[in-house]
């Protein structure tokens, strides 16, 4: 299980998320979203190099709190032909120069969502070093197929096959709903 390090990142994970996710024509804001993290669990890579997150963030430029689901893999160095998939690069207090990437370009990430699936990996809490996320459930287990991630997850949507990932709303309700589809 990884290690969630106490230190800053240069530019942020949102400050990065945001100037990305204006791009994407699953982003349905108006303008510089404001975004803030609501959820989310990690992946771990056995071979210990690449970083998983399955973030869930909500964008209260609005009222509407749009929900929006990126996973991010994080590297010490580039990724051969992922230039499509860079988020861009920070700078990580203890460990330097991280490449961040949308993960559905990472072999590492696809590889451990297929685990996940087949129940050989365990969904690890965000902020918490060394701790299992129950509240992450997979339907269908050991089922295959391919994975779509949702990219804008609607609370209390859980039919089908894939996982289940929680967030809060702006009131601190806990909320879930499928962040990821087996088609």
């Amino acid at each position: 299980m990884g290690i969630i390090y106490n230190t800053s990142m240069n530019p942020s994970k949102n400050e990065l998320l945001a100037k990305w996710l204006v791009t994407q024509d699953f982003y349905d804001g108006q303008g510089a979203p404001d975004l803030q993290d609501v959820g989310g669990f990690r992946l771990e890579d056995p071979a210990g190099e690449v970083g998983m997150e399955l973030r869930l963030v909500a964008d209260r430029a609005d009222r509407s709190e749009v929900i929006y689901h990126v996973p991010f893999s994080y590297r010490a160095e580039a990724l051969e032909g992922a230039e499509a998939y860079l988020v861009g690069t920070s700078d990580h207090g203890i460990l330097g120069l991280r490449y961040i990437y949308d993960a559905t370009g990472d072999p590492v990430f696809t590889a451990q969502l297929n685990e996940l699936l087949a129940g050989r990996a365990v969904p690890q809490h965000q902020n918490n070093s060394f701790e299992e996320d129950s509240n992450v459930r997979v339907l269908g287990n050991g089922v295959s197929g391919t994975l779509e991630v949702i990219r804008r997850p609607v609370a209390g949507e859980v039919s089908g096959q894939g996982v289940v990932g929680s967030w809060e709303n702006a009131l601190g309700q806990p909320l879930s709903g499928l962040v990821l589809r087996i088609a």
